[in-house]
């Protein structure tokens, strides 16, 4: 797949290396105001907003519990088949705009099961939107299965058994474990962790993002290898010198955390932290649509920052494809690839990216 050739800005150089994106979810990332407004009226509902500046008023929030009400609210378009199938779509077509060549996005079936969605529906949806991707984008998606942290015990493990299922069809490539993090700690679900583990599923999880250092030391006693966020380990150096001790890598979305008030402001982020503790991160959108955001931009925005540099920017940008849940082969492809790419970035401006 060819990028698009654009005048040399910083942007435009990272838009030419083939990347990864790990932390995006499908249901509000995919919440562009035309696709949800669009979905609605197949769907017979009326939304809170009826174009883009309305929808981008409403797309405002103040915290982490208020931001998923906005979002239950948009994930009730999603009903059918077709309906995740065009959302699957949606996110390819913005990745192949970003020379984004493998993505994995969260699917969090707990947030339309409650209102009787079938999975079967789902998962028609996440074939079909994948088939597309690869056909008409040039993108690879795989489909990280989230638990709803607020779910009874029996019916996570019940959506762990459903993804297992589906796992080879779909595409399905993880577990993982978002939405209201405060009051409802990863451990409560360590039972679903062991039941994908058992059956050879990678494992990430949410956490640190609202839920303080004690939550992704939670998680990471579930034994999942990556991290969602993760940027409120600071609280705690034991737990920064074991993420890095056992390279784990945060799949960090500064834009979101700053939105969502995690933080104060871009200034007052974590990342420099986590970065000069030898933590592997990487850079992500979260819900673009909703945070007015998407990679590349992340990426512009913690250089204008932090001066970061274009080598330790593409340094973060390889972490992503090392560290994807991708199948060996693919993974080892595309990691040349990038490489190949990022020499030649290199050999642009006389930089050694390593």
């Amino acid at each position: 797949m060819e990028a698009t050739r654009h005048p040399d800005t910083l942007a435009a150089r990272l838009q030419t290396l083939p990347k990864v994106e790990l932390h995006n979810h499908l249901e509000g990332g995919a919440m562009y105001p035309d696709l949800a407004l669009r979905l609605a009226a197949r769907n017979g509902m009326t939304l809170p907003f009826q174009d883009a500046a309305s929808a981008a008023d409403y797309y405002r929030f103040t915290s982490l519990d208020q931001f998923i009400d906005i979002l239950r609210t948009t994930v009730a378009t999603l009903n059918t088949a077709e309906d995740y199938a065009d959302a699957v779509e949606r996110q390819g077509i913005e990745a192949r705009r970003q020379n984004i060549r493998y993505h994995e996005l969260f699917v969090t079936y707990g947030l339309v099961s409650r209102r009787g969605v079938p999975w079967e529906a789902v998962v028609e949806g996440l074939v079909e939107g994948r088939r597309r991707n690869a056909d008409r984008h040039g993108v690879d998606t795989a489909f990280i299965i989230d638990l709803d942290r607020t779910l009874p015990a029996d019916e996570a493990l019940r959506h762990v058994q459903l993804a297992l299922g589906a796992r080879e069809r779909a595409g399905i490539v993880g577990l993982g474990l978002d939405c209201q993090e405060a009051g409802f700690p990863a451990g409560r679900l360590r039972h679903c962790f062991a039941a994908a583990a058992e059956a050879g599923l990678p494992l990430t999880a949410h956490a640190g993002e609202d839920g303080g250092a004690a939550s992704v030391r939670d998680a990471l006693d579930c034994g999942v290898t990556r991290i969602d966020h993760g940027v409120q380990a600071v609280e705690d150096p034991s737990l920064l010198a074991e993420l890095a001790e056992r390279q784990v890598l945060l799949t960090v979305c500064p834009l979101s955390n700053v939105a969502l008030r995690v933080f104060p402001s871009l200034a007052e982020h974590s990342l420099p932290q986590l970065l000069a503790a030898g933590i592997p991160v990487c850079l992500n959108s979260d819900d673009p649509p909703m945070f007015a955001s998407d990679l590349l931009t992340e990426c512009v925005a913690v250089d204008a920052q932090f001066g970061l540099g274009e080598a330790r920017l593409v340094a973060l940008l390889r972490n992503a494809v090392v560290h994807s849940f991708q199948a060996p082969d693919a993974k080892a492809r595309l990691l040349a690839d990038f490489d190949a790419a990022a020499a030649r970035l290199g050999d642009e401006h006389g930089d050694d990216h390593g």
